[in-house]
Parts: C-alpha cells; sequence; structure tokens
C-alpha cells in the first residue's frame, strides 16, 4: 500500500514530466481495478515473484548438505556443463535444458517443501466431485501439502528424492506446486531457471560445510 501511495505521489511531483513507465505505473493507471484489486496484484507480484523462489532455493541448499551423494552428483552435471563453456560465458537456454538431475533436485524440492501449501477458488456453477456437490459460490480450498504428501501417491513421501522424477510425465500427474489448468503458474518456468543457475554457480564455487 505504501508502494502505490509512494508512487502516487511521485506522479503528483513529477507534474506531467516525461519519464520511463514501469509495470506499478500501468496498474495504477488502470482504471479497471479499484485500489484494494491493484494492491493485491503488487503483493501477489512480491510473493509470486521473489519469495517462493527464494524459499525454493533455500529448500535446495538445505537437502542438499544433508544428502552427499546427491550434492556430487549435482557438481558432476554442472562441472560437466562449465567444461564445455568458455572462461567467464555466460550460461544460456541449452545449458538450461542439459540440467536434467537440477531438475529433479528443485522439483523434489517443491513436492517437499510445498511453498505455496493451498489456494483458494470460487465454483462458478454446481459441481459433482464423486458422492459430493460442491454448490454454485462456495469457496474451495484444495491443500497441495495433502497430495505431495499423500503416501498412496508417493513412496516414502517424507523423503527427499530426486531420482523419483526421471519419470517426470508421471510425477506432474501427481503434484500441483504450480497449479494447473488456466491457472497455472505463469512465472513458474522462470523460476525453476533462475534457480537452477544459481546453483550451478553455488555448487561450482562454493564448499557446504
Amino acid at each position: 500500500m505504501g508502494m502505490i501511495k509512494e508512487r502516487e505521489r511521485e506522479e503528483e511531483d513529477m507534474n506531467n514530466a516525461i519519464r520511463e513507465e514501469d509495470f506499478l505505473d500501468s496498474i495504477i493507471s488502470n482504471e479497471d481495478l479499484n485500489y484494494e484489486e491493484k494492491v493485491s496484484i503488487v503483493l501477489d507480484i512480491l510473493l509470486g515473484g521473489f519469495e517462493t523462489s527464494a524459499t525454493t532455493l533455500s529448500l535446495v541448499v538445505y537437502f542438499l548438505a544433508k544428502s552427499p551423494n546427491l550434492l556430487h552428483k549435482l557438481k558432476e552435471e554442472h562441472a560437466a556443463i562449465r567444461a564445455k563453456k568458455g572462461d567467464g560465458e555466460l550460461l544460456n537456454w541449452e545449458d538450461y535444458q542439459k540440467m536434467e538431475f537440477t531438475q529433479c533436485v528443485i522439483s523434489e524440492a517443491l513436492r517437499c517443501g510445498n511453498i505455496v501449501k493451498t489456494v483458494h477458488r470460487k465454483a462458478t456453477h454446481d459441481i459433482k466431485f464423486k458422492e459430493y456437490v460442491i454448490p454454485k459460490g462456495w469457496k474451495v480450498f484444495p491443500i497441495f501439502t495433502a497430495v505431495h504428501l499423500d503416501p498412496s501417491l508417493h513412496e516414502n513421501p517424507f523423503e527427499f528424492n530426486p531420482m523419483r522424477w526421471t519419470d517426470k510425465a508421471k510425477m506432474n500427474k501427481k503434484t500441483t506446486a504450480f497449479g494447473g489448468g488456466v491457472r497455472v503458474c505463469p512465472g513458474g518456468e522462470l523460476g525453476k531457471l533462475q534457480i537452477a543457475f544459481f546453483l550451478h554457480h553455488l555448487v561450482l564455487s562454493y564448499r557446504f560445510v
């Protein structure tokens, strides 16, 4: 809220001075949104764009520190990628696609950590699920943790085991870390890319103590 009010004061002080518009300007100037909706969007962006990625990365480091064999395997994957790069050469999309085990580590951290534990949805019409009927207008709160730690879906669900993700297609049907359907997280792949690139430099440049 303070961020929006500060920007609004800046706009008034500038008296129509020309400057480059950013995303926050676009939200503030949108007349189809009320003030509460603008605040909600800003908070959602901060949560989804920064806090979730940082929390996932923290969990990855936590699990790797307790799993020397997995850390060694991760180092080998990134060392092989770095060996084909020139000194100081930046990583690219092709390098990211080679980080198969890294993807498994990130996905397993998301499953175990349940960064976003639930979402809230509103039934737009009467829905029948098994023997239950969810009336139109009712709120539904899917609990991701219940799915990700369900022993009927995952063997030893509390064990951090990235190798279970070698069958990615099968695991994707049993996890919902980024939501699903038309409401799937639009920044999911970007978040994983950021974490993967960070891990590349972390495991090759630092020792875990």
